[in-house]
């Protein structure tokens, strides 16, 4: 966070970015586990489901929220993967709910944000 590092608040005084952020960081951070659980079950449900395009348009749903928050937060890895699998959901979600499709393009790119989200938890 060296380029955020002083935040000017409403007040016109100078605060610490980190520590300002920090409670924001803090909830993303606890969501992390629920998220993943989430995903894990989405995907499950798109390979062996009766509804699969539900199914990815929650994996898009969480994607999309990921994204919005993660850069915004410090955690950029994290915010682009999820831009690109909610981008890639979005922008075609029929043929991303066909089995084979989310075999090879969609699932490489969850598991990318899943292995990086689980990173998170180490920090």
């Amino acid at each position: 966070m060296t380029g955020l590092r002083f935040f000017v608040g409403s007040a016109g005084g100078n605060k610490d970015m980190t520590a300002v952020l920090e409670p924001a960081r803090a909830m993303f951070l606890g969501l992390i586990v629920e998220r993943i659980m989430a995903l894990e079950v989405y995907r499950k449900l798109v390979r062996h489901g009766k509804n699969p395009q539900d199914e990815v348009a929650k994996i898009a749903d969480i994607a999309h929220k990921i994204s919005g928050v993660g850069a915004t937060l410090g955690f950029f890895r994290t915010g682009q993967l999820a831009a690109a699998l909610d981008h890639t959901i979005t922008e075609n979600l029929e043929k991303c709910a066909d089995p084979e499709y989310f075999r090879l393009i969609v699932d490489p790119m969850l598991e990318a944000l899943l292995v990086e989200m689980e990173s998170l938890l180490d920090t």
